[in-house]
């Protein structure tokens, strides 16, 4: 019999893999993706990224822990900081993607990835909050000033990327469940043929 998984389980690796990407990309903007930014105000010509900030012609940069910006930034140089659940969001995700590759072909690391994927879920949840309240604050801050501030490419990713990952989750779950239904279905039937073992699966 061919091998073969739940689609639901293909579908969440697909998923998961596309959002473990976005929350790697956000975690490198500024000042290492020099391209990319959560967000640039055009008044002070700075665009401040997931650990420091550069000049918007890339002209000076800072790798540093934290905004030397307050009150605009809440957090001030802890703000950095806080930040660094992106990229453990972004490490959960890639363990998670891994295992639930492995799960496909061994069923004993289905909870596993089902585990990872839900933890991943709550840092990415953590990051979303982290991500909107302190660049939100500040983008409302800089407009009240005049500066002109736009949210850059990176903002957006880290909420795509949260959304995306709640949607993989129960789709994870459920493949995981039914994987396990399926070879204990195997395990029970005596004397089924394989056609008739591949026609009671359900690949969803």
């Amino acid at each position: 019999m061919t091998r073969r998984y739940p689609a639901s389980l293909g579908l969440g690796a697909f998923l998961v893999l596309a959002a473990t990407l976005f929350f790697w990309v956000s975690a490198f903007s500024v000042p290492y993706i020099k391209s990319l930014s959560y967000l640039h105000s055009d008044g002070n010509g700075v665009k401040y990224g997931n650990f420091g900030w550069c000049k918007t012609d890339n002209s000076l940069c800072f790798k540093h822990d934290g905004y030397a910006w307050h009150p605009e930034f809440i957090g001030g140089k802890h703000t950095t900081g806080a930040l660094i659940f992106v990229a453990l969001t972004a490490a959960f995700g890639t363990l998670a993607w891994l295992s639930i590759l492995h799960s496909i072909y061994n069923l004993s690391s289905g909870f596993l990835s089902a585990f990872l994927t839900g933890l991943t879920a709550l840092c990415a949840t953590i990051s979303f909050f982290i991500v909107v309240v302190v660049f939100g604050v500040a983008h409302h801050r800089f407009k009240h000033e005049g500066l002109s501030p736009h949210y850059g490419g990176a903002f957006p990713l880290v909420i795509v990327g949260w959304l995306v990952y709640l949607i993989a989750l129960p789709l994870i779950i459920i493949g995981w469940i039914r994987e396990r239904h399926y070879r204990r279905e195997i395990v029970a039937t005596e004397g089924v043929t394989t056609t008739e073992i591949t026609h009671k699966r359900r690949w969803f």
